[in-house]
């Protein structure tokens, strides 16, 4: 469980007498993944509206020509392209990677998050709601 590999980074920290970069980033994202979890719960379908959770409008594309070049991975950024080519080939990003590339999709070209979010639950194989 979650509450267990937290427990056990915090015991091998006490044995050790020493906390580092790699027990605490499991920790965080144990802690991050909970508070999106929560967040799903809290505000239930609304996550899945337009405006999301907070209402706040913005006008989102839904150009289908530059919502394929970011899943083929033919932006011609080099770091979301090698994401997206990861994920079509193996079904997995990195979390890293999904907040990239979906922040791209947002801000860059600016097209509807829904959009970015039913390809990532077609795609990974280890898709989870609250986490992308």
């Amino acid at each position: 469980s979650p509450r267990y590999v937290a427990e056990q980074c915090k015991e091998y920290e006490r044995k050790r007498g020493i906390k580092n970069k790699s027990t605490y980033w499991v920790i965080w994202e144990l802690t991050v993944r909970d508070f999106f979890k929560f967040q799903c719960k809290k505000y239930g379908k609304k996550v899945f509206f337009r405006d999301g959770p907070s209402g706040q409008k913005r006008k989102w594309s839904a150009d289908p020509d530059a919502f394929q070049r970011w899943v083929r991975g033919e932006t011609g950024h080099p770091l979301v392209d090698a994401n997206m080519r990861e994920l079509a080939s193996t079904g997995f990003m990195s979390n890293r990677g999904r907040q990239n590339v979906a922040s791209f999709l947002v801000h860059n070209l600016g097209l509807d998050w829904r959009m970015g979010a039913a390809y990532f639950e077609e795609v990974l194989l280890d898709h989870d709601v609250s986490a992308n």
